[in-house]
């Protein structure tokens, strides 16, 4: 898109006009319709004068004063100290800051809030939500040749655990460990934990004993 200085160039190129002659017509000087062409309106006295010129100058070229003020506003705003600039550098200036110290405060005072309120959903959760248990081995339906198997895994550490009814002791971390005799063909082994508000969670695993011929 032109800017307002290239669209009264442009316009006075077409019309083959001299600076000087734009100048001696609009009795802006010279520098001063260079510096409107240009788009330097810092060289300009101030941003009332630059839009008077630059609404003179478009009338002598036949031009529609509006429009050259719209798209003089559209590239560029007055600032604080009377001056034209791009707009990108004055609008981040004019608008007021959304983010303060006291933004900052309060946002720091929330993530606390909502810190602390997740830890005790969590705390809650662990009360009176079932206990963790994870089974290490055996997997699920493995065939073996063996009369035992190992059933080993991790469950917290102050509930209880047992397999097919049998309580073991945990380990340090809630760390277990056993190993059950098997029977022929198909073995259900079912491991409970249970925690103080007897909550249970239950896993089931299948093994499959083949003896060897």
């Amino acid at each position: 898109m032109k800017t307002v200085g290239q669209v009264l160039k442009e316009a006075r190129l077409t019309q083959k006009l001299e600076v000087g002659e734009i100048a001696a017509v609009t009795k802006i000087r010279s520098q001063f319709i260079e510096f409107l062409e240009s788009d330097n309106f810092r060289q300009l006295p101030n941003a009332t004068v630059a839009r008077g010129f630059i609404a003179n100058y478009g009338q002598v070229l036949g031009l529609r004063p509006k429009q050259l003020m719209a798209i003089f506003r559209r590239d560029f705003a007055e600032n604080d100290q009377g001056q034209i600039v791009p707009r990108g550098m004055v609008d981040p200036v004019t608008k007021d800051s959304i983010w303060t110290p006291k933004s900052t405060i309060i946002a720091l005072v929330v993530a606390i809030i909502v810190v602390f309120v997740m830890y005790l959903s969590y705390q809650y959760w662990l009360l009176l939500g079932p206990p963790s248990l994870t089974l290490s081995y055996p997997s699920e339906n493995i065939t073996t040749s063996e009369v035992t198997v190992e059933v080993a895994g991790k469950t917290d550490p102050e509930a209880t655990i047992s397999v097919n009814g049998q309580l073991l002791v945990l380990e340090k971390g809630g760390q277990f460990y056993v190993r059950l005799p098997l029977n022929p063909g198909q073995n259900i082994l079912t491991v409970t934990a249970k925690n103080k508000t007897g909550k249970t969670t239950t896993i089931n695993r299948t093994v499959f004993l083949t003896p060897d011929n």
